[in-house]
């Protein structure tokens, strides 16, 4: 379950109703104090149930009342409403008109004690609605409508088959609905509170890095769980039971001398035994010690920047682990601080590997590297213009925008390699710098290419997405620059028979076939044969075709970490040999793709 959209009121520094929407990575920018983190604060607010205070309303609002309104996906997820019959919020018609699931909680906080009134949207039939309604209430209303209650066997339908039968006869009857919040009591025994129960189950849970939050409590959060990890490891590991019961045997026999010696002084009332109970978790204790050092320095001791990457590193780590049941969101408020450029890049390779191990990640930040890696489509840009919040996101920002703002530059590295080159072959990522820069060695090895691109003095370098900003900078200054360019980039295409996602792109940035083009399979990790594993010592046994998403299909398999997971291509791409490589680049035999690419380039140089 995924969070899709925010709707905030009267919560700090946001005072009229603001939309707010989220992909699966979501960078939320804009210069200091404009409320950033007010989006974060809002949703940790919500899902952890910290309930705000009378501070946290708008200053500028007459009203006592702070509304945040969460929207989520997968109104499928199953639920128990009756007995233990599962349904769903779609099925059972508790969603929005957009089949989404929208929860709405209000607060006053001028009361003394504040709680939340809990709010759902859902289809309200405007005659007989029936979906709140008890058994009792559920049979009287089928009985208005000559609807039957009992099979032929004389067994009852449960509740979820007659609110079935009943939508089913107003949807024949045609009749009128509108879509509403209704209030969900959070006490009784009511249906509705049932229902805010059972979605409490399935919504996403929220990890919180906030900036003002005390680094110490790193130390204390990591310590937790590797202490916890190792007590796991020991009860399985180790016959616990056995090694209790030999150490209880000895340690009772010298207590029970001691306890017969004491009682033989006591009084009768005052009279004890001897009990003896074992805590394992007490003789397990976790440092990090620098390599450098001697002695082992705790976390508290070290500095921001090193302690802001093992959080982040304690946090990578979780999104690593299999999460079974809720599904979860990271929210982190400017991890980059306290750290180089170069870890600021690190730092967000961090980030989308936890999104695509399938969680979902908020990130306020100030930092160009993160920004510039980031698509259009996943900025959340704050301003604050006289006192007012504004969220902008979308086609209503200008990618020069987010450059001017942030100061973002283009990839050094360009002017740096400028003078002794004679061209640049831009590639989506690093991935694909291994994977095309490894073919030119093995090409020219045996005897297809006279020259691999170092040799031709083209640079091979990755600029990112065409949907990066990262990549707009820096066409921006290449185009300026008297060299020539070709454009090589993943087709993200699923089949055959579509479109190229990117190559639409490109096109509509005024690219064509003589300085643009992307890959005929779907990404440069399908450019690894599935043969190339199976002969590998132990073999791995693998199937994906040309359109599958191979980073995927290796993250979730058995032998991941054989495999590398994601990291798939770099792990193995520089391990093809010749062979190898035309098994995919040119499968027919005829017409090898690398060559296509490798002559455009060279003709490129040549022009």
């Amino acid at each position: 379950m995924k969070l899709k959209y925010a709707r905030i009121k009267n919560y700090r520094g946001i005072k009229d109703e603001t939309s707010i929407s989220f992909k699966d990575f979501s960078c939320i920018v804009g210069k200091n104090d404009v409320g950033k983190s007010t989006i974060l604060k809002a949703i940790d607010t919500f899902l952890n149930e910290n309930n705000p205070n009378i501070e946290d309303k708008n200053v500028y609002s007459d009203s006592n009342f702070i509304e945040i309104n969460l929207i989520f996906d997968s109104a499928s997820s199953p639920i128990i409403l009756d007995d233990t019959i599962p349904v769903s919020l779609f099925d059972e018609e508790l969603v929005d008109e957009n089949g989404l699931i929208s929860v709405k909680k209000v607060w006053d906080v001028s009361q003394k004690t504040i709680k939340p009134k809990i709010f759902l949207c859902r289809r309200i039939y405007d005659a007989d609605d029936f979906v709140m309604l008890s058994e009792k209430e559920l049979r009287t209303l089928c009985a208005k409508f000559h609807i039957e209650t009992a099979k032929a066997n004389g067994e009852e339908y449960n509740n979820k088959e007659k609110r079935e039968k009943l939508r089913a006869y107003h949807h024949e009857a045609g009749t009128s609905f509108h879509f509403d919040f209704e209030e969900m009591p959070a006490t009784g025994t009511t249906r509705p509170k049932k229902i805010i129960e059972a979605l409490k189950g399935i919504l996403p849970t929220f990890e919180y890095f906030r900036a003002d939050r005390s680094l110490s409590d790193s130390d204390t959060s990591v310590q937790k769980y590797f202490k916890d990890q190792a007590y796991k490891l020991l009860k399985s590991e180790i016959p616990t039971d056995e090694v209790e019961d030999s150490i209880r045997h000895h340690i009772e026999t010298a207590l029970g001398k001691i306890t017969e010696k004491i009682n033989q002084v006591v009084p009768e009332d005052e009279q004890v035994e001897a009990q003896v109970e074992f805590d394992w978790s007490k003789l397990i204790s976790t440092s990090f010690r620098c390599k450098k050092d001697e002695a082992n320095i705790p976390l508290t001791s070290r500095g921001d920047g090193f302690r802001r990457i093992t959080m982040m590193s304690y946090f990578e780590m979780l999104a690593e682990e299999k999460h079974f049941g809720r599904d979860m969101i990271f929210g982190f408020e400017e991890p980059e601080t306290f750290l180089h450029p170069e870890t600021q890049q690190q730092l967000y390779s961090k980030l989308i590997g936890m999104k695509d191990n399938g969680y979902q990640i908020l990130v306020t930040t100030h930092s160009p590297n993160i920004v510039a890696e980031s698509n259009m489509d996943e900025i959340i840009f704050i301003q604050r213009v006289d006192g007012k919040y504004y969220v902008r996101q979308h086609d209503r920002i200008e990618i020069s925008e987010i450059v001017e703002e942030l100061g973002i530059k283009h990839d050094s590295r360009l002017l740096q390699a400028f003078e002794r080159i004679r061209g640049f072959f831009l590639v989506e990522g690093p991935d694909d710098v291994i994977a095309f820069t490894h073919c030119a060695v093995q090409y020219k090895a045996n005897g297809l290419i006279d020259s691999t691109f170092e040799e031709l003095g083209v640079h091979v370098m990755p600029i990112g997405g065409c949907d990066a900003i990262k990549h707009w900078t820096n066409l921006q200054i290449i185009n300026k620059l008297d060299k020539p360019f070709y454009i090589m980039l993943d087709s993200d295409k699923t089949k055959e028979v579509m479109d190229s996602p990117n190559l639409i792109k490109l096109r509509k940035l005024n690219y064509n076939d003589s300085n643009c083009g992307v890959t005929k399979k779907r990404e440069i990790e399908s450019y690894i044969h599935p043969d190339y594993f199976r002969n590998l010592t132990p073999p791995i046994e693998i199937e994906y075709g040309d359109w599958d998403d191979v980073k995927t299909i290796c993250k979730n398999h058995e032998s991941c970490i054989k495999l590398g997971g994601s990291k798939v291509c770099a792990k193995h791409f520089h391990n093809l040999i010749y062979e190898d490589l035309r098994k995919t680049f040119c499968p027919d035999g005829e017409h090898d793709e690398f060559l296509d690419i490798y002559h455009k380039i060279h003709n490129m140089c040549e022009a």
